[in-house]
């Protein structure tokens, strides 16, 4: 086992994508191939390192750009994500995110005086992927974020030989039967599927005077304005938790809702509140 991989419990940790990720179930072989995916996306994905694909397609100067056959799958999804939405899963927010002050991995972000700069709202209507050709208009700048912790997950869990779980910085990818830790301290068991966590209060950084945070709306290109401090999920999947978590969360009064739309169980917490939506309160009665 590599010295970046802890173990202890029957759960080990791994430093990958930014976050801690917890892998239980997993033997040492299948730990170290575990590690090597997530870091594998993460090299692909990061926004912070010149080197990676995220990088390269960012700063093309063409219209048009030629990319991998992942990167291509994860931008489908991730449109695919914006379609369901109604964009409110955006991965055009890139250049949103830097103006905002998250240029750089946010343990190294610090204080900045300076103003922020423009609001850049979303734009993924006007990129097109065709096979593994991408054309974006100039200046448009990728996030995949919405989509790659949880898409990863899915994908670690799949490499597990039996019952076991991938917890990647709020995203929870599940085989057989989970027990998870919600925000406030309580507990829900879920049978396999994914659960995800989406919240204001987790990445906080101080720019022009005032404090900002990672969520940004795409219809105002700014930190979001939510009801909600977090916002929990659980679906058929990590990536669909994650995703409908995003959602719910910017669509603050409307979240519980429109997740009850969807079939899908949503837990909001707000300052002084917790709300359960009606699916949530059907699939704990079952459990």
């Amino acid at each position: 086992m590599s010295r970046d991989v802890l173990a202890a419990d029957g759960v080990a940790r791994v430093r990958a994508m930014g976050v801690e990720v917890a892998v239980g179930g997993a033997p040492p072989d299948v730990l170290e191939e575990i590690a090597a995916l997530l870091r594998s996306w993460e090299a692909t994905f990061t926004r912070f390192g010149p080197l990676s694909e995220l990088s390269r397609v960012n700063r093309s100067p063409g219209r048009y750009v030629l990319v991998s056959p992942r990167f291509a799958e994860v931008l489908g999804l991730a449109l695919e994500a914006a379609r369901a939405t109604g964009g409110l899963v955006d991965p055009t927010l890139g250049a949103a995110l830097e103006n905002a002050g998250y240029a750089k991995d946010f343990p190294l972000l610090r204080p900045d005086p300076r103003p922020p700069g423009p609001a850049s709202p979303g734009r993924w209507r006007e990129i097109r992927l065709a096979g593994r050709l991408v054309s974006r208009p100039p200046g448009v700048r990728l996030d995949l974020n919405g989509v790659v912790k949880g898409l990863a997950a899915d994908r670690a869990v799949e490499l597990l030989p039996g019952d076991g779980f991938v917890s990647a910085g709020g995203d929870l990818a599940a085989r057989g039967r989970v027990t998870v830790a919600l925000p406030d301290g309580e507990t829900l068991a879920i049978e396999g599927g994914g659960i995800a966590t989406s919240g204001s209060t987790a990445r906080v950084w101080r720019r022009g005077g005032r404090a900002w945070h990672h969520i940004v709306d795409p219809r105002t290109g700014r930190p979001a304005a939510s009801r909600w401090t977090s916002v929990t999920v659980a679906a058929g999947s990590c990536l669909a938790a994650d995703v409908a978590a995003k959602a719910a969360f910017l669509l603050s009064e409307e979240g519980p809702a429109w997740l009850d739309e969807r079939g899908l169980a949503g837990r909001f917490a707000g300052e002084l509140e917790t709300v359960e939506n009606a699916s949530w309160a059907r699939a704990v009665a079952c459990s």
